[in-house]
């Protein structure tokens, strides 16, 4: 028969490492996802900035006579 495996039996050691590794894998995505969420970001950032400042395009572009 089996001995019954007690939580103070679990090697340290390998739950850390395990840990620190689930631990790169999860920054490495949140890293992802910034990195591939940049190009809705900065334009979103810009169009806030020119809200905030009042920006008003008037008129548009006119050629000369």
């Amino acid at each position: 028969m089996k001995q019954q495996q007690h939580f103070w039996e679990v090697d340290l050691i390998e739950l850390v490492k395990r840990w620190a590794e689930d631990m790169k894998t999860f920054l490495l995505t949140v890293l992802l996802f910034l990195g591939l969420s940049l190009p809705v970001v900065i334009p979103t950032l810009i169009l806030w900035y020119l809200v905030s400042i009042d920006f008003r395009a008037v008129g548009g572009m006119t050629l000369a006579p």
